[in-house]
């Protein structure tokens, strides 16, 4: 009884103490993490493989590589079994045998996470060191051992990228997602990758749940922005292709802030008038109503001659008509339905204020308000006034309707609802 509780008590001194050094590595105490795991393993602590490999990431992180070496080949070893106690302690060559025979198994059948995580990490210190062969072969042991530990295979894909095996990285990332779909780098990762691939909606997929779940992933945040970008200026380059491919010139858009920059380029022989061609381009562009695009600059390039053989800045609305101010729709609004005549007035107001202002769109969208209200106005009204004749309509059609029952009440106040009721169907 004396033995039994004797190992009891070691046994929970030597997890307090692996908690405590969890604690002290969390907290980045390092050192503090050091003693601690090594007072558990000094004590039997039930996981040895576990906490050999925690004692090792803390010595890394204090640079201590042949420290934290030592301690993740202890475990590849197999010096220690995984799951001893002190009352089945061996000697340590029997051990050793029995660690190596689970090295094989866990390959095989069962996981074995802590050795899955000394090959992991010490697959990082021979990265570190130059030896990416011996670090690709260690996350691949890693991998064999715990499929589902998503980190070797991770790194294995970032130094295949790093070696221009796109499709190995590829294939390895896919799997890292399949294990944890919640590794947001991975995800930013594979983005760059499908991206490079050329597989561009694939890239953007991947970068959106990034910043989805880290919106302080700044990289996949522009990378989605140039993308959005480059798609912008694609479909305005289209619009514009046509019309100008007539007069012999290919065009190219690039949208900067408020500005376009439009430039064209024209084969010697081929003939342009820089003079007409922004009508040309307003004709086109104008019916998009781009947002926050007020001026474009014109830039003629021709073939085979350095710089530009014209570039001018242009307003993109001049010359448009002011929109209407839509008063009378206004009025109508106000005679229907006030709560929606008032603003119809003041946005009937803005019209031509902004149009002066040389805000076109804003102007265009004023006089579009005024009949949206009016027309929000019209349905306000029919809705008001439809719900109290269908109401009526609704009592007409009961066996006693409302009226007539609240008119029998008044004449006899003192008699009971009960036989009022009584008396109407008696009538009936």
């Amino acid at each position: 009884m004396a033995r039994r509780l004797k190992t009891w008590y070691q046994q929970q001194k030597a997890a307090i103490a692996y908690r405590r050094g969890l604690s002290y590595a969390q907290k980045t105490d390092h050192a503090s993490a050091i003693t601690a795991f090594s007072e558990a393993l000094a004590s039997g602590y039930h996981r040895a493989g576990q906490a050999y490999v925690m004692r090792g990431i803390s010595r890394g992180h204090l640079k201590d590589t042949a420290g934290a070496r030592a301690d993740f080949e202890t475990v590849i070893q197999g010096e220690l079994s995984g799951d001893f106690t002190l009352e089945g302690l061996v000697s340590r060559e029997s051990a050793s045998k029995e660690c190596a025979s689970e090295a094989v198994t866990s390959k095989t059948s069962t996981p074995n996470r802590d050795l899955a995580k000394a090959y992991y990490h010490r697959g990082l210190l021979r990265q570190q060191s130059g030896n990416e062969a011996g670090a690709i072969a260690d996350w691949s042991v890693a991998i064999d051992h715990c499929p589902s530990y998503p980190e070797p295979r991770y790194h294995r894909a970032l130094l295949s990228l790093s070696q221009g095996q796109h499709r190995q990285a590829l294939v390895d990332l896919n799997e890292v997602l399949a294990a944890d779909p919640t590794l947001v780098r991975a995800y930013l990762q594979r983005g760059n990758l499908r991206y490079q691939l050329g597989d561009i909606p694939g890239a953007v997929a991947d970068w959106e749940i990034a910043v989805c779940n880290d919106f302080t992933l700044e990289d996949a945040k522009q990378k989605l922005a140039n993308v959005q970008q480059a798609n912008y200026d694609a479909q305005l380059s289209a619009v514009l292709q046509a019309p100008l491919q007539e007069k012999g010139l290919s065009v190219e858009v690039t949208h900067t802030g408020a500005q376009l920059e439009i430039h064209t380029h024209r084969e010697l022989g081929t003939g342009v008038n820089y003079y007409t061609l922004p009508d040309v381009i307003r004709e086109h562009l104008v019916p998009l109503h781009l947002a926050e695009v007020s001026r474009f600059t014109l830039v003629g390039h021709l073939a085979e001659v350095t710089g530009a053989e014209w570039q001018q800045s242009y307003e993109l609305y001049k010359g448009q008509p002011c929109p209407p101010s839509n008063w009378q729709t206004a009025f109508s609004a106000l005679v229907l339905f006030p709560p929606f005549g008032i603003p119809a007035f003041i946005q009937a107001a803005q019209v031509k204020r902004l149009y002066q202002q040389g805000q076109y769109l804003e102007s265009l969208s004023a006089s579009k308000a005024v009949k949206g209200l009016c027309i929000a106005g019209s349905v306000a009204l029919g809705f008001f006034t439809l719900l109290p004749l269908g109401y009526a309509a609704y009592d007409s059609m009961k066996e006693t309707p409302t009226l007539r029952l609240a008119e029998k009440a008044k004449g006899s106040p003192h008699r009971p609802y009960q036989q009022m009721f009584q008396d109407d169907s008696e009538m009936n």
